[in-house]
């Protein structure tokens, strides 16, 4: 089974902070049919303002202990891989992705400096305190919160290596052949979140939707896995059931990430 791009959530020491809660939120609620969407909206307004009570006198490091723990108190429940932001409050579900979603509309609230560092499989949200780097593992409830920088620098040296870990629950059949460690925009979570959808749209090999999604996610953000990915999508559409008339309509958005590739073009 095609892996999943991020399952891991880590705040450690760069400062960034450029897009706005309200440019982040409709995104994000645009990612996924959900019935209500105006209720998800009024829960996280709600979530802030409670927040923002606990907030006086209190350090930027001890009011980011209290988002993190109460987000795992409110919203995270249950992991499972590849859930959508809206189904965090939907369903007291999350992974990796969807809780860093919430995350970065939390922070941005509170006008925190932070950045978005995606990798292979994962994805982090550094913040610089006043106090220090603070790190946080959005998916350990218990032992999540680090603040000894020799502690964060070993994190995030196993996060830099890109090693996936093992599910016991599936099988993987593809793996990104790629190196990422990057900074990305709070606006283009929206488009990892789309881009999760088409992996799961693949995995179950519903190659029209997956195609969908993927072009979707692209127009948000144009990751470096999507060379890969549209490749494998292209072969699979290619050796599929599918008239080929619709093969031509679902291939030719992905073309151009296949030009000039000998081993794809000979598939």
């Amino acid at each position: 089974m095609l892996r999943a791009v991020l399952c891991g959530v880590i705040l450690f020491c760069l400062a960034f902070a450029e897009a706005k809660s309200q440019d982040i939120l409709p995104a994000l609620l645009n990612t996924y049919q959900t019935k209500n969407p105006e209720a998800i909206e009024a829960r996280l307004n709600t979530f802030i303002t409670n927040l923002r009570e606990k907030q006086p006198n209190r350090s930027e490091e001890e009011f980011l202990r209290i988002i993190f723990n109460e987000s795992h108190r409110r919203f995270f429940k249950t992991y499972k891989p590849y859930t959508q932001f809206a189904e965090v409050f939907e369903k007291g579900k999350y992974d990796c992705l969807s809780a860093t979603s919430l995350l970065a509309v939390v922070l941005d609230s509170f006008e925190y400096d932070f950045h978005l560092i995606e990798t292979n499989y994962h994805i982090f949200i550094s913040v610089q305190t006043e106090n220090g780097p603070v790190l946080l593992e959005s998916t350990d409830r218990i032992n999540g919160f680090v603040t000894d920088p020799q502690q964060i620098e070993e994190r995030v040296s196993t996060y830099k290596r890109n090693q996936l870990q093992a599910n016991n629950s599936s099988s993987v059949h593809y793996q990104f052949d790629l190196n990422l460690y990057r900074i990305i925009q709070p606006k283009q979570l929206s488009g990892l979140l789309l881009f999760n959808q088409a992996v799961v749209a693949f995995n179950n090999q519903q190659y029209e939707v997956c195609a969908q999604r993927l072009k979707e996610a692209v127009q948000i953000y144009d990751s470096p896995r999507t060379t890969e990915f549209a490749a494998i999508l292209i072969t699979a559409i290619a050796s599929s059931s599918i008239n080929d008339e619709t093969k031509k309509d679902l291939i030719r958005p992905f073309a151009k990430y296949i030009r000039g590739n000998a081993t794809v073009a000979s598939r």
